[in-house]
């Protein structure tokens, strides 16, 4: 509650004199008895906490270039690229692609969004900013993962739950099975069916596309010992969604080389529209199999990468 939060109401007042009224600082600290330097803290403290947000109606025109070109080249339904900045990373800039994009989209009205996991969700989890919303849910599309390495599928939906204030459901599993029966067992428990039927029917689906090779996360993790990735790679893969291996045509590679608990290749084919986010011109090949795969339809990427796949 406000009058439980001085501090809140001050930001919400200050912010209302200077963005709603037009008072510059000057004028809304005498207004409020506090100094200007007390106004710009509180200024900062109401986009902070949601209670203003700064949207532009327009994109940078280079990052409009590259995502009109990259949705004509590939045939995408939509594109969202972020220009990195100072020594920002390119994954740091695919995340905020992502974060911005979500935010838009909870703006509109209710809707229900499966997410994924992975580094570059994480972190736009973390750069999405607090909105107000309604009707909003979070649904995880993979099962738990237990590694420092990548930030679980718990850990992301939490998060845009907390920021979007949204419902929030869990796949009561882990990521990955020991074997395909154990999966199988999952699979046909019905808390784990349940809601990955409600993932299926999500409006938006998130996900990152994994690399094969020496910077594999799942490798990293301990989820795929060497002599499986090489194989893996032997059979020409080239990339990974939800664990599961495609080359770059787009066909899958390798299907019994884990066994998640996810929503499958096909069930992200059937979805209404998935978004992946993914950074750094390492990734080209990849997200040319991802797209390959009928699986994407927009990409929240860097402009390195965005270069790259127009190249």
């Amino acid at each position: 509650m406000l009058d439980d939060n001085p501090r809140r109401e001050q930001a919400i007042r200050a912010a209302w004199l200077y963005h709603e009224r037009g008072l510059n600082q000057h004028a809304v600290a005498e207004r409020l008895m506090v100094s200007r330097s007390t106004v710009s803290r509180l200024l900062a403290d109401a986009e902070r906490l949601g209670i203003v947000r700064v949207v532009l109606t327009e994109p940078v025109p280079e990052a409009a270039d590259l995502a009109e070109r990259l949705i004509e080249r590939y045939g995408l339904a939509g594109a969202s690229v972020e220009l990195t900045i100072d020594d920002e990373t390119p994954l740091e800039a695919a995340a905020t692609a992502l974060a911005r994009r979500l935010e838009h989209l909870v703006a509109s009205g209710p809707i229900k969004i499966a997410t994924g996991w992975g580094r570059t969700l994480g972190t736009a989890a973390q750069r999405v900013r607090r909105t107000h919303t309604s009707g909003v849910t979070i649904v995880d599309a993979f099962g738990h993962t237990t590694t420092y390495e990548i930030a679980n599928a718990v850990e992301v939906s939490n998060t845009l739950g907390s920021k979007f204030g949204a419902r929030v459901l869990h796949i009561p599993s882990p990521g990955f099975a020991i074997t395909a029966d154990v999966a199988a067992n999952f699979y046909e428990s019905e808390p784990v069916a349940t809601t990955l039927d409600i993932a299926r029917s999500a409006d938006v689906v998130i996900v990152s596309v994994g690399v094969v090779g020496p910077d594999s996360l799942l490798r990293a993790a301990g989820y795929i010992d060497d002599e499986t990735m090489s194989a893996v790679m032997a059979d020409g893969a080239v990339a990974e969604i939800f664990g599961r291996y495609f080359d770059q045509q787009g066909r899958l590679v390798r299907p019994d080389a884990l066994h998640p608990i996810s929503l499958t290749i096909e069930d992200l084919r059937a979805s209404a529209r998935v978004i992946a986010a993914v950074g750094g011109v390492d990734k080209a090949n990849a997200v040319r199999g991802a797209i390959a795969t009928g699986v994407i339809d927009e990409i929240a990427t860097d402009d390195t990468l965005a270069r790259a796949l127009l190249a």
